[in-house]
């Protein structure tokens, strides 16, 4: 067998392989042996069929078994003696077979692990953007926080709003008959959180209490209850009670119903503060790692097999699939599936891979790897950031295998602070008015691509 190995763009392998003819001529003949010691024809007894009548009943089939055996004994021989490292299936083209006593000739392309060096890694120079944390990034939390602790209390008099808690009875009717599933009493609904069918909330408002109201319905065409799906039901709205939110302000008695450590409003605004500066510390470290990676990357080309790429994409896309579980959303409604959402992932993929693998790289040339010390230390560090027990920080990474993971973030860390080490580091603030025009930049960049 004659074999020659070409490089190929991605990190792909192509073998050309030749093949004697002999030795698609010798695996047909012990083929061709075993099925002749079994087969059976009519006019004789098995195994006692003349050559050519086997050659004719079985002659074809032996010949396709024969040449599949010679190729892929031929593409796993060639990798093994060329000591080449498979990822993946290889793929087989370009298959010559002309007759028996011509060789047999194909090519296999094989996805290898990237061979490559990451030379230019420091020396460059890097801005450092941390976002100022300024009084309305502040209120809006604080606004948020008093929104969630909103309670509904009874309007006297009035009609009812969008944002209103409506109390109210109804019932539905299709076609003049109560149906008992569209029907209920002293039912709270929020109007304006389209938790009913499209068209019910919209309908309640300018109600009053003791109104009583007939509105029409129709069912989406997809809903679950076949027999409703598409289909124009009657409501009879009775409204018993009007509610609206009513906040609370921010006091101590407040501060202290978000946590027992906020002894006054001025505490809490405080820690408020404090969350949103190291939120802020914690953008600026990834977003200047991003760009370390991207400009080390791009100094430092190499290419990776599709195989991981794909791969990635993958993992990527069940990420997201699980997300749209998790809000008991099904993707199938926005025509997205696994192997889109894949394609999707791809360039984000291929980026996340050649990060992973240049940070490697760079722990290899310069010895960083955490030890079991420096896993403690951050594991010390991360609970008293949480408020927690070391021992009991520790137990919770243990339970749920996030110690593999845990210290995966430690080594990566140690690789940053390598690197802005030995690299020039700018640092700029930046004002929430220009974060909300880069947001919006990159948001119209998204949407034109």
């Amino acid at each position: 067998m004659k074999v020659t190995v070409a490089d190929k763009e991605k990190s792909q392998k192509e073998l050309s392989v030749e093949i004697p003819a002999q030795v698609f001529k010798d695996t047909f003949e012990n083929e061709f042996n075993k099925v002749a010691k079994t087969v059976k024809v009519a006019g004789f007894r098995e195994g006692k069929a003349p050559k050519d009548v086997v050659m004719k009943e079985k002659g074809h089939a032996i010949r396709v078994y024969a040449l599949e055996h010679v190729i892929n004994e031929g593409v796993k021989n060639a990798i093994e003696e060329n000591g080449i490292r498979a990822m993946g299936q290889p793929e087989v083209k370009d298959v010559k077979f002309e007759d028996d006593d011509s060789p047999i000739t194909f090519k296999v392309y094989v996805d290898v692990f990237p061979v490559f060096d990451v030379v230019s890694y420091t020396g460059f120079e890097f801005t450092k953007e941390i976002n100022s944390v300024e009084k309305e990034d502040i209120d809006t939390v604080v606004e948020n926080l008093l929104k969630r602790q909103a309670q509904f209390e009874t309007v006297e008099g009035g009609e009812v709003v969008n944002g209103n808690m409506a109390v109210i009875d109804f019932e539905g009717k299709l076609n003049g008959e109560v149906i008992p599933s569209a029907c209920a009493k002293a039912y709270s609904l929020e109007i304006g959180s389209n938790t009913f069918i499209p068209g019910f909330e919209e309908q309640i408002v300018g109600m009053k209490v003791g109104d009583v109201k007939d509105i029409t319905v129709t069912f989406p065409s997809e809903y679950h209850e076949k027999s409703l799906a598409g289909q124009p039901v009657v409501f009879t709205i009775t409204l018993h009670e009007i509610k609206a939110k009513k906040a609370p302000v921010l006091d101590d008695a407040f501060a202290k119903s978000i946590g027992e450590k906020y002894e006054t409003a001025e505490a809490l605004l405080k820690a408020i503060e404090e969350d949103l500066n190291a939120e802020a510390a914690d953008l600026s470290k990834d977003a200047l790692y991003n760009t370390m990676l991207d400009k080390i990357i791009s100094e430092n080309p190499f290419e990776i097999p599709a195989v991981m790429v794909v791969e990635q994409a993958e993992k990527l896309a069940e990420q997201t699939l699980r997300q749209y579980s998790m809000y008991g959303m099904n993707p199938e409604q926005f025509g997205l599936n696994k192997k889109k959402l894949a394609e999707q992932h791809m360039e984000t993929a291929e980026k996340q891979i050649k990060s992973a693998l240049v940070i490697n790289k760079i722990s290899e040339k310069n010895n960083i790897n955490p030890t079991d010390e420096d896993v403690d230390k951050a594991i010390a560090e991360y609970a008293e950031k949480f408020e927690r027990s070391v021992d009991d920080f520790k137990k919770e990474l243990e339970q749920y295998g996030g110690i593999a993971s845990f210290r995966n973030t430690v080594f990566t860390n140690m690789v940053y602070d390598y690197l802005t080490a030995n690299n020039k580091i700018a640092e700029k603030v930046i004002s929430k008015a220009e974060r909300d025009a880069k947001i919006a930049e990159a948001s119209k960049a998204a949407k034109e691509a």
